[in-house]
């Protein structure tokens, strides 16, 4: 399985990420699963969801989220996170998760206001993440880079 966790500030961007990302996968996968922990809950059409709610995986539900992988059987699994999400426990998790079953990557969305009013979060979401978007954002091409469509893939590296 290959789990794509989606962070960042802002939930707005969380959501339409999450969109281009679903709208990506649906032609490279007919199995993706949608594990919601962002701050507003996530409605995609046509994709089920499993709520996160409560608190945040990176702490108080990082033992509910081991538990929903463990039963998890999809191709793709994409996990938006609450903006509360600490990017250090966030990766912590993450790489006690990590084996042969379970690839995971990190994107940080990262907008213009965490940059210039924040920069000290904005470097945490850089450090601990594998694939960063910054504002303007371009979500398709950055969708498609991650799910491997080539002709995308060189816009997505601009990106970062």
């Amino acid at each position: 399985m290959r789990l794509i966790v989606i962070s960042g500030m802002l939930h707005q961007s969380k959501a339409a990420f999450t969109q281009s990302l679903v709208e990506a996968l649906l032609d490279a996968t007919d199995s993706l699963a949608l594990l919601d922990n962002n701050d507003v809950p996530l409605a995609i059409a046509g994709l089920e969801r499993q709520r996160l709610a409560g608190g945040c995986v990176c702490c108080s539900l990082a033992a509910a989220l081991i538990t929903k992988l463990g039963r998890l059987d999809a191709e793709y699994a994409l996990l938006p996170v609450s903006a509360m999400a600490d990017p250090a426990a966030l990766a912590s998790i993450l790489d006690s998760l990590r084996s042969d079953r379970v690839r995971i990557t990190t994107v940080s969305l990262i907008d213009s206001l965490t940059q210039n009013h924040n920069p000290y979060l904005a470097h945490k979401l850089e450090l601990h993440s594998d694939f960063q978007v910054y504002e303007p954002y371009d979500f398709s091409a950055a969708a498609h880079a991650l799910v491997g469509v080539p002709a995308l893939a060189a816009a997505a590296a601009s990106m970062q």
